[in-house]
This record gives C-alpha cells, sequence and structure tokens, in this order.
C-alpha cells in the first residue's frame, strides 16, 4: 500500500513541519531580532509563519480526510 501525499507531503511530515512552525511562531512572540557576541539571528515575520501554519493545516486536514471547501447544502421549503 502506498503511503497518501498531498502537496508532496505525507500526513506525519506535515504534522511534523506545522509543529516546528508553531515552534517558531512562539520564537519569534519573544523578538524580531538578537545578538550574541558579534552574531545576530534574525525570525521570520509573523505574518509570514503564519501562512505557513495555514498551509500545513490545510495539508493535515487534507490527508486526514477533512475538507479543504466550503460544504453547501440545498434546502426545498415545503409549500
Amino acid at each position: 500500500m502506498s503511503t497518501r501525499t498531498y502537496k508532496g507531503y505525507t500526513l506525519e511530515e506535515a504534522k511534523s513541519d506545522l509543529e516546528l512552525w508553531k515552534s517558531a511562531k512562539r520564537a519569534a512572540a519573544t523578538g524580531k531580532y538578537y545578538q550574541i557576541g558579534g552574531r545576530q539571528l534574525t525570525r521570520y515575520d509573523l505574518a509570514d509563519i503564519n501562512k505557513e501554519i495555514a498551509f500545513f493545516t490545510e495539508v493535515i486536514d487534507a490527508l486526514a480526510g477533512g475538507t479543504t471547501s466550503p460544504t453547501y447544502v440545498t434546502v426545498r421549503m415545503k409549500r
């Protein structure tokens, strides 16, 4: 049996990457830059991190059987 993929990711990979981006968001919340000695680290912007989190959430939903598109229901009223 082959492993299901969506946008090139397996469910396990997508979950792992989602956790990574959530960790990045927590780190970015402490500050965009920091410097130790002569070395400086610049973190991703929160907007970019949120886009990645939304992307991996979509991948996980698709692979886990969820839906990424709206569900439409037609109702007929009895007269």
